[in-house]
């Protein structure tokens, strides 16, 4: 079990249709609906038959008009946001009827306490073709308006990942300066360390293997879950030969989640993270957990710890001075739309968790070689290769 830090954390989906809720959007719903309703009425106000009661009853009319619609906007533009487009225009054919049904209700229940008679079946059917046509041509400008918002918000996304990638490529011709003098050096350590030191043998192997996939993923933003997966363990082992007992850790088997892609070390900031702030500072130590799990065509990622938590909010903790959280934070927003959700762990520690879009690998980006107990031999070529799963600590 584990408790909401704030409002850190939302059920899977139910974030999509709070976001960006905001009351210029309210504004505009409602004069929309004003505008509509005074053209309704132009012949007669252009006529001169007009008066303060019918302003007062147009107006009336507007109000009720917008909470009839409120469901529908509801419905199509916040839960159903991310539904595909022949879904939502499907739906209408359901909503209009909600609208209609919504508005006689309003008339139901006003009539009486204005004195007004109530609705005769005549009146009730006179009055759908007006309404049924405000509701096209409402939910057709609001459709017009978020095609335009999400338009302008992907064009911006695409400017900021351009130069995400731009950075991205600086940085990866500046890693790839002389490689082979890293790992050179490293087989030369490794080949001076006598057979009976098997164990430091190992722990440079696995850190050659580390500084392999960092090289391998500078070339490569999309990689298999498994490749990511298995950095994580090699790198949690290291972690592990230098606490002790003090560092546990657990990695979920995978399954046929393995050959999900994913961005490349998503996940490595927030397993520095637990150990650094989680971990390290409690003299017992603790655990490290970190599961898969899939939810219909999104995939679940969670790092949890048993630490000793934080308790500042969740906004104080992604904007800290630590760049980790940021970048994971940031690479979320603009590869997928989500966002970093923090909840409390039980009896203690935190669970840092995202959700992206479940997508199988094409295997034209995957390498893998086999790993070699030695690392006498010059590499010629500079690839990952991942470690021997070594089992949990």
């Amino acid at each position: 079990m584990s408790n909401t830090i704030g409002n850190s954390s939302t059920p899977p989906g139910e974030h999509t249709w709070r976001m960006n809720i905001s009351w210029v959007e309210g504004t505009c719903f409602f004069l929309l609906v004003m505008l509509i309703s005074f053209l309704y009425g132009m012949p007669q106000y252009l006529s001169g038959r007009i008066s303060w009661f019918s302003l007062l009853e147009t107006l009336l009319d507007c109000v009720f008009m917008t909470v009839a619609a409120l469901p529908a906007w509801w419905l199509h533009f916040r839960m159903g946001a991310r539904w595909q487009l022949k879904w939502r225009l499907s739906l209408h054919s359901f909503t209009i009827l909600v609208y209609y049904g919504n508005w006689l209700l309003c008339y139901v229940v006003y009539n009486p306490i204005a004195g007004h008679p109530v609705m005769t079946p005549w009146q009730v059917l006179y009055n759908a073709g007006p309404n049924i046509l405000f509701y096209l041509q409402l939910f057709s400008f609001l459709h017009i308006y978020h095609f335009f918002r999400e338009r302008e918000a992907q064009l911006k996304r695409e400017q900021e990942l351009a130069s995400l990638a731009y950075n991205s490529e600086i940085q990866a011709l500046k890693a790839q300066i002389q490689p082979h003098f890293l790992f050179n050096t490293l087989n030369s350590i490794s080949a001076s360390v006598p057979p009976e030191q098997e164990t430091t043998r190992e722990l440079i192997a696995q850190l050659a293997d580390t500084f392999r996939y960092a090289l391998y993923v500078s070339r490569n933003e999309w990689v298999a879950l498994e490749e990511e997966a298995t950095f994580i363990r090699t790198m949690l082992e290291l972690e592990h030969r230098r606490f002790g007992k003090r560092l546990q850790y657990e990695i979920t088997p995978l399954g046929e989640l393995a050959s999900l892609i994913v961005p490349s070390m998503l996940l490595q900031p927030l397993v520095e993270n637990a150990i650094r702030h989680g971990v390290a500072p409690q003299v017992e130590g603790g655990k490290i957990t970190v599961a898969f799990e899939r939810h219909g065509q999104r995939l679940k990622v969670s790092v949890s710890d048993t630490g000793n938590g934080h308790q500042a909010a969740r906004e104080q903790m992604l904007n800290s001075d630590g760049v980790g959280l940021k970048n994971v934070r940031r690479r979320l927003e603009l590869l997928f739309k989500e966002t970093i959700n923090i909840e409390k762990n039980e009896p203690k520690g935190l669970i840092f968790y995202f959700f992206i879009p479940a997508q199988y690998h094409v295997n034209q980006n995957r390498t893998y070689h086999r790993r070699r107990r030695s690392l006498a031999e010059p590499d010629t070529a500079v690839s990952f290769r991942p470690p021997h799963v070594a089992d949990p600590g």
